[in-house]
């Protein structure tokens, strides 16, 4: 009777792997579907799809004048959104409301490559070149099935189309994030400076100085400290002191009507806890409040876990003041690694269902369109939860 007891228990243990493969399929196969169906230019996805490279218009216009030496429009959100409906008129689906440039000026370094080439072919080298950089930082060293289900993983997560669909940097961000952790055991200074690097998103730098110096990685920390402080001397050399000035006035200072009402609307269509507590009523100091508890509770697990690069991924998106759907691909990339390390080491039953949940993250929707668009904060605390009471 032991044999066949024997292959229920071993159906049963992988029935539940077994339909999550299945639903991570067709998630997969539905992201990848909106893909296609945005390039019909006609909102058919929703209103905030207007074209495919939404957002890689931004970079890419934002590219063309760095290139042509003419920055004094970066950060009049007006006339940049005038000049991208005049440059996308046949390309947008409708015109674009405020469309505004919101980074830091060094990001333009890296994107000057892209304003040399026609629209779409750097729309379509960006995606492959950003992708590529994610898949190798994610998947360098790894053999078998733990290779499979991690390139799985990248490739078919809702993320990974979304960011293709809107043009975004979410793959550049998930190389830095992961290759820059990763190296810093055998090569801690190219390490931190690609952590360096990320500072041209710095809502998702906050955890960077945390982990480094709770993993008592100072040479990475002093690498990433010049590798920012390099790329920001690079551009005001280039670019000069103004589109710094301007971009510190953007973000520190009270802007014009305009962009103040812009900036408000952007964070009620964000996924952090700040517009979580905002949609469920909180005033703007309570929900203040609320994110910088979580941005504690965030800095807390990555420094009990600074070497688990899934806790490290979570805390980034729960402790960012603003996230985008996009973002939680850095989500994806936990929950595999989380599910990639179950499957070597043994999984509890209510493990498989979190990492899939929290895989699923780009789906919800953010949360002023669904009520789900709430679960990731509390999917994510979950996760750090579990993840930092695992032994290493």
């Amino acid at each position: 009777m032991s044999g066949p007891a024997e292959t229920i228990a071993r159906r049963q243990a992988w029935e539940p792997l077994l339909a999550a493969a299945i639903v991570g399929a067709l998630a997969g196969l539905y992201g990848w579907a909106l893909f296609v169906l945005s390039f019909r230019h006609d909102g058919l996805i929703g209103p905030r799809f207007n074209a495919p490279g939404l957002d890689f218009t931004v970079f890419w216009q934002g590219a063309r004048e760095a290139l042509s030496g003419d920055l004094g429009q970066l950060f009049d959100g007006a006339r940049f959104t005038a000049t991208l409906n005049q440059e996308f008129a046949a390309w947008l689906s409708a015109p674009l409301p405020l469309h505004p440039w919101i980074y830091p000026p060094h990001f333009l370094l890296l994107l000057l490559p892209v304003g040399l080439l026609p629209f779409p072919a750097a729309y379509a080298l960006f995606l492959a070149v950003t992708f590529a950089l994610a898949a190798v930082a994610l998947l360098a060293g790894e053999r078998g099935l733990r290779c499979m289900i991690l390139g799985s993983a990248l490739a078919l997560a809702p993320g990974t189309a979304l960011t293709a669909i809107t043009g975004q940097n979410a793959f550049l961000t998930a190389a830095l994030l992961v290759g820059g952790f990763r190296l810093i055991g055998a090569r801690p200074m190219l390490g931190g400076a690609l952590l360096g690097v990320l500072t041209v998103k710095p809502q998702l730098f906050l955890m960077v100085p945390v982990a480094l110096v709770a993993a008592r990685e100072f040479r990475a920390l002093g690498a990433c400290v010049l590798a920012a402080a390099s790329l920001v001397v690079a551009s005001v050399l280039l670019f000069g002191w103004a589109p710094w000035q301007a971009w510190l006035g953007a973000v520190l200072g009270p802007g014009n009507e305009l962009h103040r009402g812009w900036t408000k609307l952007s964070l009620l269509w964000g996924e952090s806890v700040y517009t979580d507590a905002l949609l469920l009523g909180a005033r703007s100091y309570a929900a203040a409040a609320s994110q910088g508890l979580a941005t504690l509770l965030a800095a807390a697990a990555v420094a009990r876990a600074s070497k688990n690069l899934a806790v490290v991924l979570a805390a980034t998106v729960l402790a960012a003041p603003h996230v985008a759907p996009y973002d939680t691909i850095l989500l994806a990339i936990a929950a595999a690694l989380f599910f990639a390390r179950g499957i070597e080491r043994g999984m509890r039953s209510f493990e498989l269902p979190l990492a899939l949940m929290l895989w699923l993250a780009a789906l919800y929707g953010p949360p002023i369109l669904s009520p789900a668009g709430f679960l990731p904060p509390l999917l994510i605390l979950a996760f750090l939860a579990r993840s930092v009471a695992q032994p290493p």
